[in-house]
């Protein structure tokens, strides 16, 4: 683990159990860096090929192992894959048939992010000063009233901060996955010019998982004799369609038609039990008999819920002397989740038409030139909508209770629609030792799915609606080359540049805001859409500010001297989480068999919240907060604020803190990988008779990074652990890795 808050080591804990006490130096340490440990991942693999012209055969098992960066994460899975493919009748017909196993089993899953269930929140809020040692031995105390070993904690546990030693130890969970596809594919060529394929696939998904929460964890997650969750899901997906090809060639014409049909059907059976705070009826026995099967509790159960879609569609490719060519596609799809719609909107018809052309066979070029090309192309791609919306369903609660359908059916539905448009051209300099590539795109999603408030007099809550607009344009470029290339030793390298710029053309005229993705913890954040605004804008609180742009204080009250805030909740935008554009470098040198490879990527740009610095600034637990007291004052755009706590506690610092003193420039570029392979010399093999190849390599990740500094804060840098999530609430820090492996060929 890498990147760990930074903690202050100067004030011990108050009487609000928390960092804001007397200044006195910390002598317990830093229990952060030893609640983690260094993980390891092991994989063995062992593969068999072997065939012929007419028949060949793959086997292979591969196993993998690991322990994540906490305590008690474990994985364990198990893969096997055999292909088999054969040609008869002098090579007509073609068979080839894949299995492909997999067994997965995952202890102690991590909580990706968040306050609840998440051992960080207690562990980076603990008070300086304070020694965690007494609550890592004894995270549970035997008492004597339940006759049960009960969470021990210096602060109340009624909400979502606990002992992290208890998560880690009294709230674990077990999840396993079976999985099996199953493939096979047949190719006819009846003659030269027209073939037929046929192909079939099932993918089999068994996944459970089962989750303990002991008695005494906090309220707000399980009833006092703890939780018990339960749950199995069975999905079968199934896929299958049949193309005929036609190729020939009509004096400077070509043709290219493939013709065909497809059904893709996806069945999906699952039941869950999870008490809830409906709590247990014998503490600490987890099975489902001894749930209280009350409406607190919760069932879930989704009985040969199926999805299907069944298409037509064609594509066909003209050509005109090996340099000019035009594409075009038409595809039409049935969903099911479309049934009881009106009958225009059950299928949905989306065509494409390509160009191309292939300057050097046209145009004599300067010799540096190899090749040139050309293209444009325009789209219109379809999309259903979810199960069960155009026919809503009433379900059954735990207990016996109803649960009727919310929203009216929407029975005009019709399918989201995205049209894109695309033009580039690409080049070859050198011998094809230069590569250049170049992309212009422009996307429109239309119709897209949102539910509203219902008109008055409705028998609903909420009714659906088709609406929006949301345009993408944006540009890919990529540049790769060789420019050293000599007898041992060849340096190849290549540039990725990218950038989107997103807008929110049209909404509905009764939706002017639609919020969206994590919210509910705070009110002084949020992602939303607005008309003119962009995906990915965060609204959150702002600092109140005059006709120039200055921040205004309170002049009286308690809060004297301190920054004013604007508006209630999250009214403000204070950023967008996309970046201006993206930056990837590869570099391969090759000397002999001698592999480095360098692969740099960043992104420029976007802004992140973090809710952790908040929370931990509020706690007066950061280095940023002593230094702060040390100095006798926060320094905020030029103006000196003395009342430190003051500001931290009330003013910028928890869920419902001024937002925008917390949004960070995402700007980052790291080394995201290095890695050094050896090929052994063959001279050696053929020495051994035994050996046919032996590779050896050793890779690095995330090895270094490249921030920009906070806005407010000179000694604060960007720590989520996610540099693509928009905000970060105690997740896992990002990680550094380093490893070998070891290929040989017998």
């Amino acid at each position: 683990a890498m990147m760990l808050p930074k903690l202050q080591n100067h004030y011990g804990m108050s009487d609000e159990i928390e960092s804001w006490g007397e200044r006195e130096n910390i002598a317990t340490g830093n229990p952060i860096p030893s609640f983690f440990r260094t993980g390891v991942t092991a994989i063995h693999s062992l593969s068999f090929m072997t065939g012929n012209e007419r028949v060949q055969t793959y086997f292979s098992y591969a196993n993998t192992t690991g322990k994540g960066i906490l305590e008690n994460h474990k994985l364990s899975k198990h893969n096997i894959n055999l292909r088999e493919t054969a040609t008869f009748y002098e090579g007509r017909l073609k068979i080839d048939g894949n299995v492909n196993l997999l067994s997965q089993h995952v202890k102690n899953r991590p909580v990706p992010g968040g306050f609840y269930m998440n051992p960080l929140v207690g562990l980076y809020r603990f008070p300086r000063g304070m020694d965690i040692t007494e609550y890592k031995e004894h995270f549970e105390v035997w008492n004597e009233e339940r006759h049960l070993n009960v969470q021990n904690w210096h602060a109340p546990t009624e909400d979502f901060e606990q002992n992290p030693y208890w998560i880690q130890e009294r709230i674990t969970s077990r999840d396993q996955r079976i999985r099996a596809i199953v493939s096979l594919a047949l190719n006819l060529k009846i003659t030269n010019c027209f073939s037929v394929q046929a192909r079939g696939n099932v993918d089999y998904v068994n996944d459970k998982f089962r989750q303990k929460y002991y008695a005494s964890t906090a309220p707000a997650l399980a009833g006092d004799n703890g939780r018990y969750i339960d749950s199995g899901n069975e999905q079968v997906q199934t896929y299958g369609d049949v193309i005929g090809t036609y190729k020939g060639k009509f004096n400077d014409f070509s043709l290219d038609v493939s013709l065909g049909a497809s059904i893709n059907r996806k069945k999906v059976n699952e039941l869950r039990y999870d008490s809830k705070t409906a709590s247990l009826k014998f503490a600490n026995v987890f099975n489902i008999a001894n749930i209280n099967m009350n409406t607190s509790a919760y069932i879930s159960e989704q009985i040969d819920a199926v999805r299907e879609m069944q298409s037509l569609f064609v594509t066909a490719q003209v050509g005109f002397r090996d340099y000019l060519f035009l594409d075009v596609s038409a595809r039409n799809d049935w969903s099911s989740t479309l049934a009881y719609t009106t009958r225009e909107s059950r299928g949905f018809f989306y065509p494409s038409v390509g160009f191309s052309w292939l300057v050097n066979r046209v145009l004599k070029l300067p010799e540096q030139v190899t090749s040139g090309k050309v293209r444009a192309t325009w789209s219109k791609v379809g999309n259903d909508i979810p199960l069960y919306i155009t026919n809503p369903v009433a379900h059954v609660l735990a207990g016996g209770g109803i649960q009727a359908s919310d929203a009216a059916p929407f029975e005009e539905m019709k399918p989201e629609m995205s049209l894109s448009m695309e033009v580039g051209t690409e080049w070859k300099f050198f011998d094809s030792r230069l590569h250049v590539d170049f992309t212009y795109y422009q996307t429109h999603t239309k119709n897209q799915f949102f539910k509203l408030p219902a008109k008055d007099g409705d028998e609903y809550a909420y009714r659906y609606v088709n609406a929006g607009n949301i345009q993408n344009t944006g540009v890919e470029l990529m540049i790769e080359g060789t420019p050293v290339e000599i007898k041992h030793f060849s340096w190849k390298t290549g540039i990725n540049y990218a950038f989107n710029k997103n807008k929110v053309v049209r909404l509905h005229a009764e939706l002017p805001v639609f919020q969206y993705g994590p919210y509910g913890f705070s009110s002084s954040y949020a992602m939303k859409l607005k008309k003119g605004g962009s995906f990915g804008d965060i609204y959150g609180k702002a600092f109140k500010r005059d006709a120039d742009g200055k921040i205004l204080y309170e002049t009286d009250g308690e809060h004297q001297g301190l920054p004013m805030i604007e508006g209630d909740g999250n009214t403000v935008k204070v950023g967008n989480a996309n970046p201006d554009f993206t930056l990837g470098w590869t570099n391969t040198f090759s000397w002999k068999g001698l592999v480095l490879s360098l692969l740099v990527d960043g992104r420029y740009g976007g802004k992140v919240l973090s809710q952790t610095q908040a929370d931990m600034d509020m706690y007066g637990v950061t280095k940023v907060t002593g230094d702060a007291r040390d100095r006798g004052y926060v320094m905020l755009e030029g103006e000196k604020i003395t009342n430190v706590k003051g500001f931290y506690k009330s003013i910028v610092g928890g869920r419902a803190g001024v937002t925008e003193y917390y949004m960070y420039d995402a700007t980052n570029f790291r080394l995201r990988e290095l890695a050094l392979g050896y090929t052994f010399p063959k001279r050696w093999m053929e020495a051994t008779k035994f050996f046919r190849d032996i590779q050896l390599a050793f890779t690095a990740r995330n090895l270094f990074f490249i921030y920009k500094k906070a806005p407010f804060d000179p000694d604060l840098i960007l720590s989520t652990g996610n540099d693509n999530q928009a905000i970060e609430v105690y997740g896992m820090p990002t990680t550094r890795s380093m490893g070998f492996s070891l290929r040989v060929m017998f």
